[in-house]
């Protein structure tokens, strides 16, 4: 019996400590302080300044115009945003032009405490272990390079933070099987999806993962209720998709998408995730192979933990993003509209590469069959080395183009008289009506990727329609035929921004076509032309 139970006693059980005990779960004051400094730390590796000072570009600008929406026109607006992502944006207190981003940062933070949480809450052998892979996680999460880029004005943190919400209520609803459990999961993922779309997506995995953790220990009372939160969550989750997000949807914004989609077979799918993974080792901090054995490391390392539903879930969220990417319905492994997705996924590669390690240290040494802890220490030392290599560069960068529209903006309206026209180029219509300094902004229904425009009340701006020579002529032409028409000391402002290659040299070539002589202002990084009085 004594040599059966020493048999049962492996490595990996000892390792994972799961079939006989495991770590009380509940929060001491060690807890709270690495959360707190977690959440500090995760402040200071972000460029807060900069975040504060540099003007909004034009993926960023297009969101900040909505904060002067009205909030009844947010659901109409969500194309763009998520409504309840852009309404947190308006609480945003004073008058900073770029203080937005300070929410953008604060879901960072708490992306980063509920890595924490999650991994915490995990059926680790001891209190010791499990705060160390709670620490691990958090860390992985507040450094990784996508981690660190994401400080810009668009809803990406928020999509991560919800992610790992949902999956960290989805794994305590697992751990004591109650109903009520399930109902506060089936309301979180109610709530979520106003504030982030793609928590939809989320949830229907995580539903899975407890679903088919129920089917598997044959449990038809807990599938029953499983179902039954389902249903529930579904009716809410499906009414504010229909009536809200998709209306929102334009063949515009799906266009824009298009390389971003999948096509072909399942195995072309999967050569093509590879490939498309590959090109984000940096953004990752680890060689793919690397990534790819971590996360599967991390996803035995779950179900060893008795993490059923979640070492469903994750892999489910994979194929499910894949399908969709194969329907054309959301983008596939896009590093920004894709960050939930790897930010979720470098928490189960954190917990595999935790599970490596005490695999490691609890096996014995082949030498005299003494404790190979030291050789887990000097793994763990150069896993943790590479890693820094990898982030180290990226602590304190703003990852946010230089485009200065703001500056554009405000010397048209520090200068601007009333006999003065105004032309914007179609991207420069958004920072525009942000930062102008006066007036009300007038939303009109579009046909764009944004789904909207705003134009100024008050400002007889005139606004291209494209980025198209014919349609940049158009414009220009207008403003130039109601700039000389105005006569006397009048000046015509060109307000431009976001400029590619073919939209420059259709600039060019309807400036020469109407003969016109502007001089460039310096301004900012963008150059404001104006047309004086011949």
């Amino acid at each position: 019996m004594q040599s059966l139970q020493e048999s049962s006693d492996t490595p990996l059980s000892r390792v994972q400590g799961l079939e006989h005990h495991t770590a009380d779960s509940t929060w001491d004051l060690y807890d709270a302080a690495f959360v707190v400094f977690a959440a500090i730390a995760t402040i200071f590796v972000h460029p807060v300044d900069a975040m504060l000072s540099r003007p909004y570009w034009f993926d960023e600008a297009w969101v900040a115009t909505l904060t002067k929406a009205p909030l009844a026109r947010l659901p109409h607006l969500s194309g763009a945003a998520p409504a309840g992502f852009v309404a947190l944006l308006k609480l945003v207190p004073g008058t900073g032009m770029q203080r937005a981003r300070l929410v953008t940062l604060a879901f960072a933070v708490l992306s980063v405490v509920v890595a924490y949480a999650l991994t915490r809450s995990l059926s680790w052998m001891t209190r010791a272990g499990a705060r160390f892979a709670a620490i691990v996680a958090a860390l992985v999460v507040m450094l990784a390079p996508l981690s660190l880029r994401r400080n810009d004005l668009k809803q990406y943190t928020c999509d991560a933070f919800c992610a790992l919400g949902l999956l960290a209520i989805g794994a305590w609803a697992e751990r004591a099987p109650r109903r009520s459990r399930l109902l506060w999961l089936a309301g979180a993922a109610i709530i979520a999806v106003p504030f982030s779309s793609t928590s939809a997506f989320v949830s229907v995995a995580m539903f899975a993962g407890l679903l088919a953790a129920a089917l598997v220990a044959r449990n038809l009372r807990r599938a029953v209720e499983v179902a039954a939160a389902v249903a529930i969550a579904a009716v809410g989750l499906g009414a504010y998709l229909g009536l809200v997000v998709a209306p929102t949807l334009n063949p515009r914004l799906k266009a824009y998408w298009t390389t971003q989609y999948l096509s072909g077979s399942p195995l072309h799918a999967v050569l093509e995730t590879w490939n498309r993974l590959a090109r984000f080792t940096t953004e990752l901090a680890m060689p793919l192979p690397v990534f790819i054995l971590l996360f599967l490391a991390g996803i035995a390392v779950l179900v060893k933990l008795r993490a059923h539903a979640l070492a469903v879930a994750v892999p489910f969220l994979w194929i499910e993003m894949a399908v969709l990417g194969r329907l054309r319905r959301y983008p596939y492994l896009d590093l920004r509209t894709s960050h939930f997705l790897f930010v979720v996924s470098l928490v189960v590669v954190a917990i595999g590469a935790v599970g490596f390690l005490r695999l490691i240290s609890g096996a014995r040494s082949v030498f005299r069959g003494h404790s190979s802890s030291w050789i887990a220490i000097v793994v763990g030392g150069a896993m943790a080395g590479l890693f820094t290599m990898g982030f180290a560069r990226e602590v304190g960068t703003l990852a946010i183009p230089k485009e200065n529209v703001r500056a554009e903006t405000l010397a048209v309206a520090e200068r601007r008289n009333a006999r003065d026209v105004v032309l914007v180029s179609i991207a420069g219509t958004f920072g525009f009506s942000y930062y102008w300094p006066h007036g009300s902004i007038v939303f009109e229904d579009h046909t764009s990727g944004q789904g909207f425009r705003p134009e100024l009340s008050g400002v007889p701006a005139i606004y291209a329609r494209g980025r198209s020579y014919k349609e940049i002529l158009a414009a220009l032409r207008t403003a130039v035929e109601r700039w000389r028409a105005a006569g006397g000391d009048s000046r015509l402002f060109i307000v431009r921004t976001h400029l590619d290659g073919e939209e420059i040299d259709a600039w060019r070539r309807a400036i020469r076509e109407l003969d016109l002589r502007p001089h460039a202002d310096p301004v900012g990084s963008d150059l404001l032309l104006i047309l004086k009085p011949s």
